[in-house]
């Protein structure tokens, strides 16, 4: 269902993101991100992580951006299923596996309108 390809509507969903962390009373670590290239980010340590997959933001981030529309960097040993260069599956479920991962955690990157998460651990 995803693609290597990002595109979204505009840099105001990293605000969104960052927003709705801080609403769920867990964005007080969030580390905000600078591309060197341009573009912004945030990561979100262990706790964030886990706190971001059990929240709704997840599930309405893939409401509202087409089925190619994001970005995912895999965390060594992923099992989410893949095709090709392909993640196929959901954010929920790209997230919820950094989040059980021991001390995972996930990075979300915002370049102009690409969207790029990045599990890590």
């Amino acid at each position: 269902m995803r693609a290597r390809t990002v595109v979204m509507a505009t840099v105001a969903t990293a605000a969104g993101i960052t927003a709705g962390l801080a609403g769920a009373g867990s964005a007080a670590a969030v580390t905000p991100l600078t591309l060197p290239h341009g573009g912004v980010g945030v990561a979100l340590d262990h706790g964030e992580t886990q706190t971001f997959a059990n929240g709704p933001i997840p599930a309405l981030i893939d409401q509202a951006l087409p089925a190619d529309a994001i970005a995912v960097g895999i965390g060594r040993g992923s099992q989410l299923p893949r095709s090709g260069n392909h993640v196929r599956a959901d954010l929920p479920s790209i997230v919820t596996e950094a989040a059980n991962q021991p001390n995972g955690r996930i990075a979300l990157l915002v370049r102009g309108p690409e969207l790029t998460v990045v599990q890590l651990w």
